[in-house]
């Protein structure tokens, strides 16, 4: 009796150890009054919210204690900062010591940097700061007819479920975060930007270096378009069909990724092309001085999301991509560039050119 009843469970032991080696998402710890009040009321008074600009202890939505700008713009002087005792990513500050990886839309504003441009950055319209230059995305690209003024999140913002209108609802709750190579939601896609793959670095490249660094996917080919919009924008939201960081860039700016709007898939191109390999050979062999070291300056992507930041680059096997050039967010220079290069010194306005185009140092 005793034998039956050890045969009869074991089973179910092996079972339950099965379910439970499954990955767990990282979701967001913590109490939820880190970020909810039910009444925003306590102890007779306001919740006091985490703030930015004229944001301040009126109810917010979703129960909510402060907006997206609320947590990840303090206009503080750090990086991350502490928002309710947790480590907080910020994409506006005025931390002397650098930026995150997205950039600092401080320098639009001119709170940080050489001054204010609107040239600097994406003109989030959250920070009140509408685009009062341009008509159009630089590579018109906008069949949802968002326009050009742009949010963090929502029907026209780059993180959450952009078409539908469902933002970045529900997915702090759930996120992943690492190595995200599914990318079929937002919440398990790299930075909540749907669709995309990556490797996010764990904190968010306050402290970086070639081998300390968030890493992009990307593709050997540009996508084509093919006249059929729904490929990338769909009732379920917006999303790239390559999965790539360039494919994501290219649902506003079509034009700098498209093989018929760069001039097809080899050189000679007529805009500079993303998703295309680092060729192996004659000036790109030597990249960033040769053995190839990973530059923070020229970024590569990888055709495999890596489980680990690569400190070294392979020309041949990688990829560029937009953000090779760009930062997402804004830098102190013209056109999100990671180098100023309308530097009337010719030195400084090459310098992140000939970390590929070794012949032209």
């Amino acid at each position: 009796m005793i034998r039956l009843k050890y045969y009869i469970f074991l089973p179910i032991i092996i079972t339950v150890v099965a379910v439970f080696s499954v990955e767990i998402p990282a979701v967001i710890t913590g109490t939820c009054s880190n970020c909810h009040t039910m009444h925003n009321s306590q102890n007779g008074e306001a919740v006091v919210s985490y703030v930015y600009g004229s944001e301040t202890t009126d109810a917010k939505n979703y129960l909510l204690v402060g907006t997206c700008l609320g947590c990840h713009a303090q206009d503080g002087f750090s990086m991350v900062a502490k928002v309710n005792g947790v480590d907080t990513p910020q994409v506006y500050h005025k931390d002397a010591t650098g930026d995150l990886a997205g950039g600092n839309f401080a320098y639009i504003l001119g709170t940080k940097g050489s001054g204010a441009s609107d040239a600097k950055g994406h003109n989030v319209i959250d920070f009140g700061n509408t685009e009062d230059t341009l008509s159009s995305p630089p590579g018109h690209h906008d069949p949802d007819g968002i326009g050009i003024n742009i949010t963090c999140a929502g029907i026209a913002g780059c993180h959450g479920v952009r078409k539908s209108g469902g933002g970045i609802y529900g997915n702090h709750h759930r996120n992943v975060d690492g190595r995200l190579t599914t990318a079929d939601q937002a919440y398990n896609s790299y930075r909540f930007l749907t669709g995309v793959k990556g490797l996010e670095d764990a904190d968010w490249e306050k402290t970086k270096s070639v081998s300390d660094h968030n890493e992009y996917f990307g593709a050997i080919t540009p996508m084509t378009y093919s006249g059929n919009c729904n490929i990338c924008h769909n009732p379920q939201g917006i999303k790239p069909a390559n999965n790539t960081m360039s494919g994501f860039c290219g649902t506003c700016h079509r034009y700098f990724h498209v093989t018929d709007e760069i001039g097809g898939t080899s050189s000679p191109f007529t805009r500079h092309p993303t998703d295309v390999v680092l060729p192996g050979s004659g000036e790109y062999s030597g990249y960033n001085g040769g053995g190839n070291p990973y530059s923070l300056v020229a970024r590569v992507a990888r055709t495999a999301v890596p489980a680990v930041p690569g400190d070294t680059a392979y020309p041949g096997t990688d990829v560029v991509m937009c953000l090779s050039c760009h930062a997402a967010h804004a830098t102190d220079n013209a056109d999100m560039m990671r180098w100023n290069y309308k530097s009337t010194t010719l030195s400084t306005a090459i310098s992140g050119c000939n970390i590929c185009h070794t012949a032209k140092n």
